[in-house]
């Protein structure tokens, strides 16, 4: 149509800003005809007014007026808003209950092979066997599928809420930061209810809950900025540069490939500078978290490496780097250097009853009360106590770590962040690491959970029941510096 047929007097229709901006977004909803029936009501009520109903220029001014103010014109653009909102809010937490359905299927199988297989290690401790693959993947497959249902169920609701956002942005420009605000938060709900981060705990669907929450705030916000309340005015999000595709860790992969044959074959010949440089990456290893995708690099893998290329070396030359690996720092480098000997040579020959007796020293002479004795441990140190457990006893660990606890409570933060667990968040489509979490999903069985109850009581509110884990949760993110 041309330009001035476009503007012509037949060609218009009065509307209110907000449905004006619904029939361009959407202008399939709103045929030509159906406008043109709009019109001809218009023109029919006019007439009629006109008639019936005349007013002259006091009550024009008085009628314009009331028309352009917030109760007339922005207000119901707003409460349809959160109308919306709450339609997708309804919306996500509904088509949540699918996938949340596989996962508690997912620890329900976990529990059960976990129950099958009643093994022990060498001390009698009970060893834990998880779900093969195959069981596995159909959970998998579920929860992707459940995720892919949800988004084309939610995608809507928020397109919805997002077109009525358009209309009080226009209507109230000064609005316009929690418009932007909410709009972001909307935007996560879909991003959230897309994936899935809760592993097989169906409890832990954390950044699902964040996301509810962060909209529900969000619309708040904005209906209260809107009445002219006092609001904080929300951060805008920092843009950030494009990040370049480089792996911090390359250096130390690559020191990993040089030492990798000495782990294939058995003939190679001691190589003591390799050896140190090796050893000496535990110290870097021991910042890497013990999860499936850093396994390759991880300080168990550097430590397991660094005792291979010394396989052939000496027995004398063997006792000298058991007792170098005894003095390492971070602890928690010491004690997988120690534990590897021991293993690669099932505790039998004389470097592995040295890295056993230094393992025993380690233990025992360490100051555990000491700040500087958890100093760079706390990545792996869940792993490292679970060898001291090996190698004493279960109830031996639990008592020595109450003690500090009772001794020394300003350590109780250091404490509950160094025994915490790691928890992998994968891609729903990928299953590729899109980022990690410390957990307390399982307590272990060394922990002091109740002396650490105790002071507990005098940090976390007490206003509802919390059971073991929620309290270890709530002290892990006190420490971690995220109390919300």
């Amino acid at each position: 149509m041309p330009a001035q047929e476009n503007r012509a007097l037949s060609n218009l229709i009065l509307l209110c800003i907000e449905h004006s901006y619904e029939i361009d977004e959407t202008p399939d909803l709103f045929p030509a005809e159906l406008l043109r029936e709009w019109k001809a009501a218009q023109m029919a009520e006019y007439d009629r007014i006109q008639r019936n109903w005349p007013i002259n220029d006091d009550e024009a001014t008085e009628a314009l007026v009331a028309s352009e103010s917030f109760n007339a014109l922005h207000a119901p653009s707003t409460i349809e808003l959160v109308r919306r909102v709450e339609a997708l809010r309804l919306t996500a937490e509904r088509t949540r209950g699918a996938t949340r359905a596989w996962a508690q299927h997912w620890q329900q199988l976990r529990e059960q092979t976990r129950r099958s297989f009643n093994m022990w290690d060498d001390n009698g401790d009970p060893v834990y066997v998880e779900p093969s693959e195959m069981e596995v993947q159909p959970v998998r497959e579920g929860i992707r599928s459940t995720l892919m249902a949800a988004r084309n169920e939610i995608e809507p609701a928020a397109e919805a809420a997002r077109i009525e956002l358009a209309a009080v942005r226009v209507t109230r420009t000064p609005v316009g930061p929690w418009c932007d605000a909410l709009d972001r938060a909307i935007i996560g709900v879909v991003d959230a209810a897309s994936s899935w981060t809760g592993g097989f705990n169906p409890d832990q669907d954390v950044e699902f809950n964040t996301a509810l929450a962060d909209m529900e705030r969000s619309v708040g916000d904005l209906v209260r900025a809107s009445r002219g309340e006092q609001v904080e005015v929300p951060k805008s999000p920092q843009i950030m540069s494009e990040p370049e595709d480089v792996d911090p860790l390359a250096v130390h992969r690559e020191l990993l490939n040089q030492a990798r044959p000495f782990h294939r074959v058995n003939h190679r010949p001691y190589d003591p500078e390799l050896r140190e440089r090796v050893a000496e990456a535990t110290r870097e290893a021991a910042a890497i978290p013990p999860t499936a995708h850093f396994l390759a690099i991880g300080l168990d893998t550097t430590a397991a490496l660094a005792v291979a290329v010394a396989g052939n070396a000496t027995e004398d030359e063997q006792l000298e780097l058991v007792e170098q690996d005894r003095q390492r720092l971070p602890i928690c480098a010491a004690v997988a250097l120690l534990q590897e000997n021991i293993r690669r040579s099932d505790g039998q020959n004389a470097p592995a009853i040295a890295a056993r007796e230094g393992l025993r020293r380690l233990w025992s002479d360490t100051d555990w009360s000491s700040t500087a004795s958890w100093v760079g441990n706390d990545v792996n140190g869940q792993s490292m106590m679970w060898t001291f457990t090996r190698l004493t006893s279960v109830m031996e660990v639990h008592d020595r770590l109450a003690d500090v606890v009772k001794t020394a409570p300003e350590l109780l933060k250091t404490l509950v962040v160094f025994c915490a667990g790691w928890a992998e968040r994968l891609d729903s489509r990928t299953w590729s690491l899109t980022g990690l979490n410390r957990t307390y999903r399982e307590i272990p069985p060394w922990f002091p959970i109740e002396p650490i109850k105790a002071i507990a009581e005098d940090i976390l509110p007490g206003e509802h029941p919390l059971n073991d884990i929620e309290i270890l949760e709530m002290l892990l993110r006190h420490a971690l510096g995220n109390p919300d």
